[in-house]
């Protein structure tokens, strides 16, 4: 037998050659996907003129904007671009948030999205359309294969348009990092350009004193300035500012967010805050970033100072002494505004201050009021229980201690509990629980809602066990207990037997108005068909198509939506198609 052998030496020779081979093959690819990446170059994803209607990080009610919204001429229809090469990586419909939306993934591990369009792209609806049937649902939310739908720059992914929760058509933008969809700001990664040679508006400048920091926050307003002032202003030895910023560009009114907001003493900065590369899952922190009471009393979003010992995205926060200003003698200082916009541009305001002013007595001096209430630490899970009510607020709620009220009154004859106050924001849902007398037959009907300023009731659900009724809380407020016995509305655009031949959808208004529309479903002679459910415009949208309608005849059509406190409207009419 024939023996075949290779020296040691002769091996070790092998394998580094083998090594070697494979160190340049890979650094010929890492090369190779270098040079692709730094020739990624996007194009503006419609053929108009490049115009915001919002702008990226600007301060939304519960989050950060996380893209551009661009201007398509106030109607629907403009024709949507893929912005680089790519695949789509998901499909998204839903009646609300982006409505039809596309998700395409780039060889440089960026994603784009097109939000609110009014259609896609033949061969993308087809499949969509499979898709929605196979599942039975309207809403959708599905993952193509790289295979599927590959993409390349500038070819025609659908229309823009006016779908989910938009207020007027136009197309949202967003560039995301692929890996942790982090959104990225699609001026600077997508190189749009925009004309801009505006300075940030410094619109209000709010000055605060504040005690108590160890213990219970208190704060008070000293001056609310909307202009500059040549007087030298009295303050509190410790203060912070609050600011009412708005970005201006050329060719539109819009007001769009401003880049960086840079807050100063006598040149030393104390305070700086860039709202960039936010984190969804850290949207709701916008809540400890601005000074809430003048967003629920004024509807303004005031970027503060203060940074809260429980708020969050403090990395893109810069601050010294938690963005408090500190005055430690009686001379005059320079209190200094800076805002900028992504382009550049800088506004500035100065005020001349000096310490002077006196705190006055906090809450915790009135011991009648200590005693309706229970201080309420910021760290700390809390309860809160007198003999018609129960409150829990879970740790990671509160951004800062508070001293919680709650109390119950009558209003037009119905009783109204009064649950702390609507101007303290809650990060993370708690939980609100009334005793009430409710008979058996109606338990199931019981809802909490919240009392809004003008008196109306919006719910938030509940539910009824040994005499009380629970349900999540995600802000404070009054609230009051009601019962929803009304079944959805459901009104036809149509009369009944009305021929409607050679229409390609038929309409119907559907509204609740308590609990809400939980969830619908419409069928044609038996079998599901696809409808569109358009809930700020209160309308389903039913499709007539000859491959799931035979034509010629006359259909019997159910449509059944149920509301969120159980009760069902199952609508039947027919038609000749």
């Amino acid at each position: 037998m024939r023996q075949c052998w290779v020296s040691s030496s002769r091996l070790r020779l092998l394998f580094s050659s083998l090594i070697l081979i494979l160190i340049l093959l890979v650094g010929y690819k890492t090369a190779v996907g270098d040079e692709r990446k730094a020739s990624l170059n996007y194009r503006v994803p419609i053929d108009l003129p490049v115009s915001l209607s919002g702008s990226y990080g600007e301060l939304r009610a519960a989050h950060f904007h996380a893209g551009v919204d661009l201007r398509v001429g106030g109607v629907s229809g403009a024709p949507l671009y893929a912005a680089e090469d790519g695949y789509i990586s998901r499909v998204s419909v839903s009646p609300g948030g982006y409505g039809n939306a596309i998700y395409i993934d780039h060889p440089d591990g960026k994603t784009t999205l097109y939000g609110h369009m009014h259609e896609f792209a033949p061969k993308i609806a087809k499949w969509v359309r499979e898709q929605q049937y196979i599942k039975e649902s309207f809403s959708i939310n599905i993952y193509p294969e790289p295979e599927l739908f590959p993409i390349k720059r500038g070819e025609v992914i659908g229309k823009a348009g006016n779908s989910g929760s938009s207020g007027g058509p136009h197309l949202h933008f967003e560039v995301r990092e692929s890996k942790t969809q982090l959104p990225l700001n699609p001026i600077k990664e997508a190189a749009i350009k925009v004309m801009d040679n505006i300075p940030p508006q410094i619109q209000k400048v709010n000055i605060y004193s504040i005690s108590g920091l160890a213990s219970l926050p208190q704060r008070e307003i000293l001056y609310s300035l909307s202009e500059s002032v040549q007087n030298v202003l009295s303050v509190t030895d410790t203060f912070y500012v609050a600011v009412l910023g708005v970005d201006k560009q050329n060719n539109t009114v819009a007001r769009l967010a401003v880049a960086k907001y840079c807050y100063s003493l006598d040149g030393e900065k104390i305070f700086s805050f860039v709202p960039d590369n936010i984190p969804f899952d850290q949207g709701r922190y916008i809540n400890s970033v601005v000074e809430y009471t003048e967003k629920q009393e004024n509807g303004q979003s005031m970027i503060k100072s203060w940074v809260e010992p429980g708020g969050g995205i403090k990395s893109n926060i810069d601050a010294i002494n938690d963005g408090l200003f500190i005055l430690n003698d009686d001379q005059i200082h320079t209190l200094k505004i800076e805002l900028s916009d992504e382009h550049g541009n800088v506004s500035q305001r100065s005020f001349k201050i000096k310490r002077g002013a006196s705190y006055k007595p906090g809450i915790l001096s009135d011991t009648i009021l200590v005693k309706s209430g229970v201080v309420m630490p910021w760290f700390l899970p809390n309860r809160f229980e007198r003999d018609d009510i129960r409150v829990t607020i879970p740790p990671g709620s509160l951004y800062s201690s508070i001293f919680f009220q709650a109390d119950s009154s009558t209003y037009n004859g119905f009783k109204v509990w009064r649950v702390h106050t609507n101007k303290t924001p809650l990060h993370n849902s708690g939980r609100v629980s009334f005793k009430v007398n409710i008979p058996d037959s109606l338990r199931e009907k019981a809802i909490i809602a919240i009392v809004n300023d003008k008196g109306g009731l919006n719910s938030i659900g509940g539910r009824y066990s040994n005499g009380w009724i629970d349900a999540s809380m995600g802000s404070f407020g009054f609230f009051t207990v009601t019962l929803d016995t009304l079944m959805p509305r459901v009104v036809p655009s149509f009369k009944e037997g009305a021929n409607l031949a050679g229409r390609s959808y038929v309409r119907f208004t559907v509204t609740d108005d308590l609990s809400g529309v939980s969830e619908y479903r419409v069928t044609v002679d038996g079998k599901w068909i696809l409808a569109a459910y358009d809930p700020k415009n209160r309308r389903v949208e039913v499709e007539l198509r000859g491959d799931k309608i035979t034509k010629g005849g006359r259909h019997n059509i159910v449509v059944s939506v149920t509301d969120n406190s159980g009760n069902i409207n199952n609508f039947k009419s027919s038609f000749i198609w």
